[in-house]
């Protein structure tokens, strides 16, 4: 018990510091100054996870299923690897690459034959004229430039998927893998659009207005050759070999993968056009 004065919470009336009642309204006092009920504690908000990276139509970056979410996801950050991707969204990139600059070398060399075309006489220039439209000489070159080409990027990112393996010592998925080197080189199909372009816009008046569309591919072939240097050493932090020699070795084998490409490749289609010319020999005798 206290001395101290206490009031009715009701109506004011002072009461005995051990009244239970006010004698006054009848209020229980002894109610009113009970300990009121602590409340619960409220228990620790847990630190949530940090947001995870979003494309600007908010699904996560690298895991969307939209392939132009990705290719304009790799222009903005070309050396980094997006998880998640589509396993052939790479494979796609490359090959639509390959289409663009082979179409832009059938259209030189549709030009060079309208050249040479001109430059004959009359009879000459309506002969060459039939023979490559009956036999699409045009169509099947372009296809056979078609598949050299992909050959030849499969070689480049054979042997960058091999050295980079040889210099982390580490399985890496290969679609995985492809999907970042096609990260690193889309940009070639920005160059290889545009080259089209110009050659589809460029006339054949003379071989100086050819040669404008045909200073584009010069950029394209430095950028695949750094996109190849760059994928193998790229975010190594412990490398089995220095990096410098692991790249030395790595464009050493692509010379000499690409010299064998080259020789079996001219054999092949050197034969194909010079059994093509003698069959046109024969027939013309």
């Amino acid at each position: 018990m206290t001395n101290q004065s206490k009031f009715c919470p009701h109506c004011g009336n002072e009461l005995k510091p051990d009244a239970k009642f006010c004698p006054k309204c009848g209020y229980a006092v002894s109610a009113a100054t009970a300990d009121p009920v602590q409340p619960e504690p409220t228990p620790t908000a847990q630190p949530q996870p940090a947001p995870q990276a979003t494309t600007p139509t908010g699904k996560p970056t690298g895991a969307t299923g939209n392939y132009f979410n990705w290719y304009f996801a790799t222009l903005r950050h070309p050396s980094q690897a997006l998880p998640g991707t589509n396993r052939f969204f790479g494979l796609i990139s490359l090959v639509v690459e390959a289409l663009l600059l082979s179409l832009t070398l059938v259209i030189l060399s549709q030009k060079l034959t309208t050249l040479a075309i001109r430059s004959m006489d009359q009879y000459a220039a309506a002969e060459l004229s039939r023979v490559l439209n009956v036999n699409g000489l045009i169509f099947k070159t372009g296809l056979t430039l078609f598949f050299l080409i992909i050959i030849g990027y499969a070689i480049y990112v054979g042997i960058s998927y091999a050295f980079r393996r040889i210099i982390t010592g580490e399985t890496q998925n290969f679609w995985e893998f492809l999907n970042h080197f096609a990260g690193v080189t889309n940009l070639l199909l920005i160059f290889n659009l545009i080259t089209f372009l110009l050659g589809m816009i460029t006339g054949a008046g003379n071989f100086s207005s050819l040669s404008i569309f045909l200073l584009f591919l010069v950029p394209a072939n430095i950028l695949l050759s750094a996109a190849f240097i760059f994928i193998i050493i790229d975010d190594v932090a412990l490398p089995r070999m220095d990096k410098f020699y692991t790249v030395l070795l790595a464009e050493l084998a692509l010379v000499v993968a690409f010299f064998i490409f080259g020789f079996i490749a001219a054999n092949l289609v050197g034969g194909s056009i010079a059994s093509y010319v003698e069959s046109l020999y024969n027939s013309a005798l």
